[in-house]
């Protein structure tokens, strides 16, 4: 008799456990597994990102350290200069003009490889130390692009020869610019020769005002001299 209560006790208070469980489970918001219901799936792994590219003027993007061709544009930087990047471009025979320090082949070589060459080039003729950074500015969708060339000389660091194309043209103030000009530089009297024909132009307002207005779009074979300023006094 007494074992018969004590069973009955005994799963009266087992099935008030499960009771309680549930409630609470349904409380906390913790599900329970269903009979005849599958558990539902995981789901799939995120998929890798993409590879990195780097932007292109234009629309789409280039492929980053993609390998150079004729007629693309780069951006070439010496650290050791302490002076502003200079575009060019890759002209039809495969070689870059490094503004009056000479050529270096790097067509079919990436970015990295091409400013390893540009390096040894100029620890072999200029430099005792040469850093260089070299990035796509425009990527040429055409084999064999047409490269135009001005020369720019005068009171600059780089004195030498530009090469632009139709797909990025080229201004009197950017060419300025590449070139480098300093305290000593007269860039409010700059020269522009054009068939023959010569025209003075204040590069000093287009870059310090930003007088795009004045700026001039160079041709092939236009001709830049940058004047010698006069005596240049500071004071403290």
């Amino acid at each position: 008799m007494r074992s018969c209560l004590f069973l009955g006790v005994l799963a009266t208070f087992l099935t008030s456990l499960s009771t309680v469980s549930t409630a609470q489970s349904d409380m906390l918001g913790i599900s329970r597994p269903v009979k005849g219901v599958a558990k539902p799936a995981l789901p799939p792994p995120e998929a890798p990102a993409p590879a990195a590219a780097t932007p292109m003027m234009g629309s789409g993007t280039v492929p980053l350290n993609s390998k150079l061709t004729a007629g693309d544009t780069i951006v070439i930087k010496i650290v050791e200069d302490h002076d502003p990047d200079f575009s060019t471009i890759v002209t039809d025979t495969g070689e870059v003009e490094l503004i009056g320090l000479g050529r270096v082949y790097v067509a079919g070589r990436t970015t990295t490889e091409a400013a390893a060459l540009v390096a040894t080039y100029l620890k072999q003729k200029y430099y005792h130390r040469a850093t260089v950074e070299i990035g796509i500015k425009f990527k040429s969708v055409t084999e064999r692009p047409r490269a135009f060339k001005v020369l720019v000389t005068g009171k600059v660091g780089r004195s030498g020869s530009q090469y632009f194309t139709a797909a990025m043209p080229l201004t009197l103030s950017e060419a300025v610019t590449n070139a480098v000009t300093n305290e000593w530089s007269k860039t409010d009297k700059v020269k522009l020769t054009r068939g023959g024909r010569n025209t003075e132009h204040d590069v000093k307002m287009m870059l310090k005002e930003g007088r795009k207005d004045l700026d001039v779009t160079l041709q092939d074979g236009d001709q830049i001299y940058v004047p010698a300023a006069g005596a240049v006094f500071k004071f403290n």
